[in-house]
This record gives C-alpha cells, sequence and structure tokens, in this order.
C-alpha cells in the first residue's frame, strides 16, 4: 500500500513539473526563462527570490 502511495505521489510531482515546464516554454521568451530559473537554482537562489531574479 504504501508503495503504490509514493508511485503515485511521484507520478503527480512529474505530470505537474511536465505542466509547469511546457507553460514556462510556450510564452513568451520561454527559453529564456527556463534557462534564467535553471542557472538561479543551480547557483543557489532561494525558490522565493527567483521571481524577482528572473523576472516572471
Amino acid at each position: 500500500m504504501n508503495k503504490d502511495l509514493l508511485k503515485g505521489a511521484v507520478i503527480i510531482a512529474v505530470v505537474l513539473v511536465i505542466l509547469v515546464a511546457g507553460a514556462f516554454l510556450f510564452s513568451d521568451n520561454g527559453w529564456r526563462k527556463v534557462s534564467c530559473v535553471g542557472r538561479a537554482v543551480a547557483s543557489g537562489v532561494s525558490f522565493g527570490n527567483i521571481h524577482s531574479v528572473c523576472g516572471l
């Protein structure tokens, strides 16, 4: 039972990440936004500050 719950949570998380990434990619300057968020996360910017750093 616990294993199925974990699988379900992982599937939902993956679907949400795909939907958010797709929304960014198909918006104006989507590739720039996605690359900026990726660089910000890699350099240790907190998730709360990514909006102001990347101008989302």
